[in-house]
């Protein structure tokens, strides 16, 4: 029976590179400074055994170790046999059957045997130098601690590594690190956190190591995406925390919703699909005109109030479309002046579909620009929560029916089971709504889809909606979101444009400040050219390095 409470450390510190001795003295001062402090799981940074930037492959295999009877492991599970306890770290290891040299994390149990056994699977430029591609999938092992999955650096910005092991019922996740940027551990770990509901314990180092600079992060976060202890940038020590892992256990977000129940893994299918199989393959490849890529965005923050009316509306995307703006969208049910419907406010809403496209329309057409109206509409099935995307020609391009519902939704609204991408001469267009982001599937589905443009129509609830998973849901896939909130909603405003690479500042409230005045309109030019080029950094594509046959846990029903 695991236990539902334990402390965890997370070590920050420096590996001497090719100075096993060096490096078993550090592990063992950390280890005895984190028991003398009540931890029973203690987390190494990446390649603490080795150090990292190797002069060539050649000298990496020379230092690398292998599980058996290697010296650093052997260090750590006498270590972990001596005082009880569990160690994470991250290691160079040769595994003389296959003859490779992987990026390895490896986790003893209390006796210092292996608890569990990791490959890092999305390499960073220089791994590939040295390092093959994980091999050994998405591990969850059953611990006394509760359930632990193992993951390094890099593979937290593929949110399907993270999400694969929570779908195995993983409550906390070792992140074993060398971040080179602050942005990885102040937003992408808690952002990873937050939507799956999981504990992270992620390890780094601080200071440098030939031409790498490592600013430190090493970090504790609860599974709501609050750090816990976090070791300061620049310095050497440890991040503790207890871990609760009834917290892990509650995946409850808004009032009566679940990030993990509600998810809809028969809609995710395009995920599996091998990458020459998915739409996204190759454009980068395919020839844009200059001129002809530069599209202008605007996300509109406006909506029905008490004081103001659909033609209010409208005047705002006139305005809008009168300065240029050719791809325009307003938050959801931007044309009734609640924020949460009940089933007789979305049945109005829905009589009015006619009238509110057809002026949609017209705008459309003087301007020469795309609108997306988020509404509701009434079909055979019954009512949907639908953005409709209008042409410059006032025809509809598509429209898309919102899948992941709200629990005041699900009261009247039938889910949509598509993320359609719609081609249009302003780029290629996806749309997701409201509590749709929560889910990483969703910008997921659009972006192998090949969409360069993501639309979010939002009534957002959460701050960290906004904070956390609005630029990884942009960096993440590579394509721009234009994110459309409302003023009204249980977190107003911060109406937002967020370029494909992100912004030079991570921190979304100081690059982007929010916004909370209705009328604001967020305007941004848009380079389809950088939205259609998937690389990260040289040779890391985040759709081409992306190993399908481990995300079988994601799109099981």
């Amino acid at each position: 029976m695991a236990k539902r409470r334990f402390r965890a450390a997370a070590v920050q510190t420096l590996a001497r590179l090719g100075d096993f001795e060096h490096n078993i003295a550090l592990a063992t001062k950390y280890v005895e400074d984190a028991v003398r402090q009540g931890a029973e799981l203690i987390v190494f940074p990446e390649c603490m055994d080795t150090g990292y930037l190797f002069d060539s492959a050649g000298h990496c295999r020379e230092l690398a170790e292998t599980i058996a009877d290697g010296p650093f492991v052997t260090a750590l599970s006498k270590l972990s046999r001596q005082h009880g306890v569990y160690i994470a770290s991250g290691i160079t290891e040769w595994d003389p059957v296959k003859e490779k040299i992987f990026n390895t994390g490896i986790m003893f149990d209390r006796k210092g045997d292996v608890a569990c056994h990791y490959h890092k699977q999305f390499l960073a430029t220089h791994d590939q130098n040295w390092f093959s591609f994980g091999e050994r999938g998405c591990p969850v092992v059953d611990t006394d601690l509760g359930r632990i999955g193992l993951l390094i650096c890099f593979d937290g910005r593929i949110p399907e590594i993270f999400r694969a092991m929570a779908m195995q019922g993983a409550e906390v996740i070792v992140d074993m690190a060398n971040f080179f940027a602050m942005d990885q551990a102040d937003m992408w770990g808690p952002a990873r956190s937050y939507e799956n509901g999981l504990w992270l314990v992620a390890a780094t180092k601080a200071g440098y190591e030939r031409s790498i600079y490592y600013p430190g992060g090493s970090m504790i976060v609860d599974p709501k995406g609050r750090v816990q202890s976090k070791v300061p940038y620049d310095t050497h020590g440890l991040a503790i925390a207890d871990i609760d892992l009834e917290a892990a256990a509650d995946k409850s977000i808004y009032a009566a919703n679940d990030k993990i129940a509600d998810r809809r893994p028969e809609t995710y299918g395009i995920m599996a699909l091998p990458y020459r199989q998915t739409p996204v393959f190759g454009i980068a490849d395919k020839p844009l005109i200059p001129s002809k890529s530069v599209t202008k965005v605007a996300a509109i923050q406006m909506h029905v109030t008490e004081d103001t009316d659909a033609s209010d509306v409208f005047d705002m995307v006139d305005h809008t479309a009168k300065l240029g703006a050719k791809v325009l969208v307003l938050p959801e049910y931007a044309f009734y002046p609640q924020s949460i419907l009940t089933p007789d406010e979305a049945a109005d809403l829905a009589d009015q579909e006619h009238v509110i496209l057809q002026r949609a329309q017209g705008i459309a057409v003087r301007y020469g620009c795309i609108i997306a109206v988020p509404t509701v509409e009434r079909a055979a099935a019954g009512l949907y929560v639908t953005t409709f995307l209008i042409g410059a020609d006032g025809k509809e391009i598509g429209r898309y029916r919102k899948t992941h519902l709200t629990a005041e939704e699900r009261k009247w609204a039938v889910a949509g089971d598509s993320y359609p991408v719609f081609d249009t001469p302003f780029g290629s267009i996806g749309i997701m709504s409201g509590y749709d982001a929560v889910f990483p599937e969703t910008s997921r589905c659009l972006a192998i889809g090949a969409a360069d443009i993501i639309l979010w129509p939002a009534s957002l609830r959460e701050p960290f909606e906004r904070e956390l998973l609005a630029i990884p849901r942009a960096e993440d896939n590579r394509v721009a979101v234009v994110l459309a909130n409302r003023v009204d909603s249980a977190y107003p405003g911060g109406s937002v444009v967020i370029p494909p690479t992100g912004f030079p500042m991570w921190d979304i409230n100081i690059a982007a400040p929010r916004v909370t005045k209705l009328g604001a309109v967020m305007p941004k030019h848009i380079d389809l050219a950088v939205c259609r080029q998937k690389l990260m950094i040289p040779k890391v594509d985040m759709f081409a390095n992306r190993l399908v046959e481990t995300y079988a846990p994601i799109v099981a029903a």
